[in-house]
């Protein structure tokens, strides 16, 4: 009986992800950046069950909205430019996903290029590490540098999402976020990795709130958040599972991506 429910269940499959894909292909022939407009909802559950590979980069390339901004640069005069963060981002590049045998010499290769474009055209921030991890991802979702590059500059310089604020230190903060209220500065803190430091104290409140004991255990063991944060893992399963999304007071400047 248990053999013919499993032989039922992965029969069943098949229909399942033709179905998604008919969906998927249905918006994608629509114009994905007017479906993710005028049905949100629905998009955001799409989402949720996965977008299929085929479809991905243009999904992802919509919801940071390229289209609509797309940046006045050359990126292949940027991407050769020596700068004072290029012996790092070469440092960096051979450390990033050493498991994946897809990032070979190639992919570093281009991954240089990206952080090396970034740092030329936005001086204030340059590079941090951590940030190759990032426009590593996008290399290998999109096999495209050049549109990386600039997926890459939206997610760290548009107002929506503003991950610049993961990475800025001392040295000095870009345009945007110097006049944006909700960097570091306007809440008494030095100018270094606002946005993390913002993160962190919500995922503390958020621990206080819902799992006071195992916050109790964490002051009792000296354990900070930033030392749990890094528990990646753990924390998504306890994020999804018992925060929920709607109980998170997020940064009134970036908001999800989708």
């Amino acid at each position: 009986m248990e053999g013919a429910e499993r032989q039922a269940s992965q029969s069943s499959q098949p229909s399942q992800v033709s179905s998604e894909q008919a969906k998927w292909k249905q918006m994608m022939d629509e114009g994905i950046a007017r479906y993710m407009r005028e049905h949100p909802d629905r998009f955001h559950r799409r989402v949720r069950r996965g977008i299929p590979p085929e479809f991905r980069w243009r999904v992802w390339k919509a919801a940071v909205r390229l289209d609509d901004a797309w940046p006045s640069v050359d990126y292949h005069s940027l991407c050769e430019k020596e700068t004072q963060w290029t012996p790092s981002i070469v440092m960096d590049v051979t450390r990033t996903f050493p498991d994946v045998k897809a990032f070979d010499d190639v992919q570093q290769q281009r991954l240089k290029r990206v952080l090396n474009a970034y740092a030329s055209c936005n001086p204030e921030i340059g590079y941090c590490q951590g940030m190759n991890y990032v426009a590593g991802l996008l290399l290998l979702v999109s096999h495209n540098e050049e549109e990386s590059f600039f997926v890459f500059t939206q997610l760290m310089e548009h107002e929506d999402f503003g991950l610049a604020g993961f990475y800025v230190g001392k040295s000095g903060l870009s345009t945007w976020h110097r006049s944006s209220t909700w960097r570091g500065e306007s809440h008494g803190e030095p100018g270094r990795l606002p946005l993390l430091r913002r993160y962190l104290r919500a995922c503390e409140s958020l621990v206080a709130d819902t799992l006071p004991e195992l916050r109790e255990h964490f002051i009792k063991q000296s354990v900070q958040p930033a030392v749990c944060a890094r528990f990646r893992g753990a924390f998504d399963r306890v994020g999804s599972g018992c925060f929920g999304a709607t109980r998170v007071k997020r940064p009134s400047g970036p908001k999800d991506l989708v």
